[in-house]
């Protein structure tokens, strides 16, 4: 029974996107927003402990909050736009065909490949960031910290590694360069940090 339904969705998810070559976009957005998700959690995280804050609730709170606005702010921009992306591509079908493409597979296709997008687009920075707050739930303050450091810099580069199979470029090079970005992000950071506690 679950096989035959996985298989059955499946084959219709190859069909649509042979239709609208929709992974392409479904593999940007994941990439892209995961990494927003990632970076802006690490950012949190960074001037939490720079600041010395020592209330793991009140990290998760503000890292949930936070990634939960990141993802509906996602989830409802891609939908937007997506849809409206759709929509005139299949009216440019119509006006080529000379006719309405309701109820067709152009159209069911199309409206999947919006909605996916926009389940891609809200989920994969709430995921990104989920991962990286995991750790205060379990640990100790301090070693949460540490792990969660070690956690966004490993998902960066793993992002990183994907990014570079996607474009058929050295994946290794590629996920170095994600890395390196955490690190700056981090470097900004400390050092903004440093320079409000002289101030």
């Amino acid at each position: 029974m679950l096989a035959s339904f996985l298989k059955k969705h499946t084959d219709r998810f190859k069909y649509y996107d042979a239709i609208t070559g929709m992974s392409k976009i479904l593999r940007r957005y994941f990439v892209m927003n995961s990494f927003d998700g990632a970076l802006t959690t690490f950012g949190l995280l960074l001037g939490s402990f720079a600041a010395q804050v020592d209330d793991p609730l009140l990290i998760i709170q503000i890292g949930i909050a936070t990634a939960i606005a990141i993802g509906f702010s996602g989830l409802t921009g891609a939908l937007m736009t997506e849809s409206a992306e759709r929509k005139r591509e299949i009216h440019s079908m119509e006006k080529a065909l000379h006719r309405k493409l309701d109820h067709t597979d152009y159209k069911k296709a199309y409206d999947s490949a919006s909605t996916l997008a926009a389940v891609v687009d809200g989920a994969s920075p709430l995921l990104a960031s989920l991962i990286l707050l995991s750790p205060f739930f379990f640990l100790n303050i301090t070693t949460a910290y540490y792990v969660s450091f070690g956690l966004a810099l490993s998902v960066f580069f793993g992002l990183g590694l994907f990014l570079g199979k996607m474009s058929r470029e050295n994946m290794f090079v590629t996920g170095i360069k994600l890395l390196l970005t955490g690190l700056l992000c981090m470097a900004v950071i400390l050092l903004l940090e440093n320079l409000s506690s002289v101030v």
